[in-house]
């Protein structure tokens, strides 16, 4: 065959196909966070400015600019995630809880005070114990609902009560076993929480175990907790508790402080316990980036959405330079706000010296102090409150997100939406019992 021949081939034959492309389940996507730290700061600045001069009020409307800043900054490729809930149903939410909280805590009170028994003191600590995780619960869904991306909502079914149920019945067997369920019981809530999560008509899965957990925090328990279960356990061995029934039935504070000095074994026993607290307090701390980090990179990557799934190589260095950093922002404003409270203590005094003589006690002088004490302890939990959410939340939420990597992302195409519809009642009772977050 001639040259000609075989080019004239060639050219009549097909082409080779072309690789076949790679299926679009199979990409890692990195998430990325967009937000800037500056925008952040005047967020966080002016929010609590106005938080002072409003009471406190203003508080519903900087959670919700939070979340919508924080939740913007979160980019899949070209897409953002959107928070559109509003401050107005955070208050109304609020106010719900105040109605329901208000009765429930003075019955509470009031049994208390009646029969003032340890098992009464008990039994009260459980009953808001579970109204926390129910609000925990309700939150999340109400979060939940008012998160959007691709222009469709999140969702959350299931039963706040059996939620807070299971918390209840798991954090006996966790005290029981001091410490070491806490694991189980992290993955148990978490299972029951994604199986009842969707997006759209998608539903979500939580795949980490207790058991990774566990065998991922086992060292940091042998170092915070062991040595203080040890004392506890040690201490109720040796105490004779019929003594200790005896002393404490004396006829004031002064003979039981007393008697228990002269105790020797109680004292030992004691001693042994407080110095066993100071251990695991002093090692909590120092370890607890190790345990934040721990937590959220084994929590992240458990995460399941239909066929896509969550990874995170989130590390423990970046985390204590986060710490590090707070401690460095709260030690300078601590220093620089004595300085300028001291300044304007000073002032005030020389101001006001015409109308008050603060070198006599008399209502007018305590009450202009009490003011000005009143004023610098808001001013400074505010100044500190913003620089832990810039510092270390803000920070913490920036790291986690990017270290996420997500697989088969295409699970998320043709999601078709669901009615979402969740009150803000949740919210409320989170907010006015401690137990909510941004």
């Amino acid at each position: 065959m001639t040259v000609a021949e075989r080019t004239a081939v060639a050219a009549a034959s097909p082409p080779p196909p072309a690789a076949a492309p790679v299926p679009s389940a199979e990409r890692t996507v990195r998430l990325r966070f967009v937000g800037a730290r500056s925008d952040y700061w005047r967020l966080m600045v002016r929010g609590n400015a106005l938080q002072a001069v409003t009471l406190g009020l203003y508080r519903f409307w900087l959670f919700t600019d939070m979340r919508r800043f924080l939740w913007a900054g979160i980019a899949i490729e070209d897409e953002n995630f959107e928070y559109i809930g509003t401050a107005s149903e955070l208050l109304i939410g609020f106010l719900m809880a105040l109605g329901i909280l208000v009765p429930v805590n003075m019955a509470l009170f009031y049994a208390l005070l009646e029969t003032g028994t340890l098992n009464q003191s008990t039994v009260m600590f459980v009953v808001l114990y579970a109204f926390g995780q129910f609000a925990v619960f309700r939150a999340r869904a109400y979060r939940l609902t008012r998160t959007v991306l691709r222009g469709l909502r999140f969702h959350q079914t299931g039963s706040g009560v059996i939620f807070a149920v299971r918390a209840v019945l798991w954090w006996i067997v966790t005290f029981a076993t001091a410490g070491l369920a806490l694991p189980f019981m992290t993955a148990s809530q978490e299972r029951y929480k994604m199986r009842r999560t969707f997006f759209g008509n998608l539903g979500a899965r939580f795949d980490g175990t207790g058991r990774q957990l566990l065998m991922r925090g086992l060292l940091l328990w042998f170092v915070v907790i062991a040595p203080l279960a040890v004392a506890v356990e040690h201490a109720r061995r040796e105490i004779d508790w019929v003594v200790v029934e005896r002393l404490l039935s004396s006829a004031s504070l002064m003979s039981i402080i007393d008697a228990f000095g002269k105790a020797d074994h109680l004292a030992q026993a004691g001693g042994t316990v407080i110095l066993a607290l100071f251990w695991s307090t002093l090692a909590g701390i120092v370890l607890y980036p190790v345990f934040t980090a721990i937590v959220l990179r084994w929590w992240l990557s458990g995460i399941r959405l239909g066929g896509s799934a969550v990874a995170s190589d989130l590390r423990i260095r970046p985390l204590y330079g986060i710490y590090m950093r707070y401690l460095g922002y709260l030690l300078t404003f601590t220093i620089a706000f004595s300085i300028a409270a001291t300044v304007a203590a000073l002032m005030a005094v020389g101001m006001l010296s015409n109308v008050i003589d603060f070198s006599v006690t008399s209502t007018p002088r305590d009450a202009a102090i009490a003011m000005f004490f009143i004023a610098v302890y808001v001013i400074y939990m505010l100044g500190c409150w913003t620089i832990y959410y810039v510092t270390v939340r803000f920070r913490v939420w920036q790291a986690a997100i990017e270290s996420v990597s997500i697989s088969g992302l295409s699970a998320l195409d043709g999601v078709e939406a669901r009615p979402a519809h969740c009150s803000a009642l949740g919210e409320g009772l989170a907010d006015a019992l401690s137990t909510g977050s941004i």
